[in-house]
């Protein structure tokens, strides 16, 4: 039988983990940790992720790499693969490195994932857990329209109503949770802005309601 182990190494959580460790080798204002504790978190908002890759797996996934390194299996894996490990490790040994994410991993999973008072999120954060928002910003930032309202509400018209269960849906809450987590406006403005510039608490209340307004005229959804 063929087996194809490539993806394991060059996508997914793996690989995710070595583009942060390059981040955070190239900076000098953020922590190894601390960057590992948003990647768990970034999964842990995802019940999906989270029910596919719990955090006890994705420490374990790190230990097999270690173990892969020190098999026969290593002449097998995908080239350049050992290189951009090399650099994401650092100064450490790769050894040390898979070592200590592993147990990073485990000590997030041990004391439970922190919140963003904690822990602030991080601009890489805001294009994960906001997406929809982010794809929004046409209609809130484009001229086509005089005011803020018709802007918004023609970017709901823009969803109906193929999108409206996937999208729509997704944008208010969003929207809701952006609200609820940044409550003080000047903080939901400066923790947004690297990711949504035109993030405000007025623009997100006003989301909201435009799209419940759209859901309940155009759907019969109140």
């Amino acid at each position: 039988m063929t087996t194809y182990i490539g993806a394991v190494f060059n996508n997914g959580f793996i690989s995710r983990l070595l583009d942060m460790s390059l981040r955070v080798n190239a900076s000098e204002n953020e922590d190894f940790d601390h960057e590992v504790a948003r990647l768990c978190r970034s999964m842990a908002r995802s019940q999906g992720a989270a029910w596919m890759l719990p955090l006890a797996t994705a420490a374990a996934l790190v230990d097999l790499v270690a173990e892969v390194l020190a098999s026969p299996v290593r002449s097998r894996l995908p080239a350049g693969f050992e290189k951009r490990l090399t650099l994401a490790a650092g100064s450490r040994s790769v050894e040390d490195y898979l070592s200590s994410a592993a147990l990073a991993i485990r000590k997030v999973g041990r004391k439970g994932i922190p919140d963003f008072e904690e822990l602030p999120m991080a601009p890489w954060e805001i294009s994960l857990a906001f997406s929809e928002l982010m794809d929004f910003e046409y209609w809130v930032e484009t001229d086509e329209f005089e005011t803020l309202d018709e802007c918004l509400r023609a970017g709901f018209d823009s969803m109906h109503p193929g999108e409206c269960a996937s999208r729509a849906t997704a944008l208010i809450a969003q929207a809701q949770e952006v609200l609820l987590l940044f409550p003080n406006p000047d903080a939901l403005r400066s923790t947004l802005a690297p990711g949504i510039s035109w993030a405000s608490r007025n623009v997100m209340l006003e989301i909201v309601g435009k799209g419940s307004e759209h859901l309940a005229e155009g759907h019969g959804v109140t």
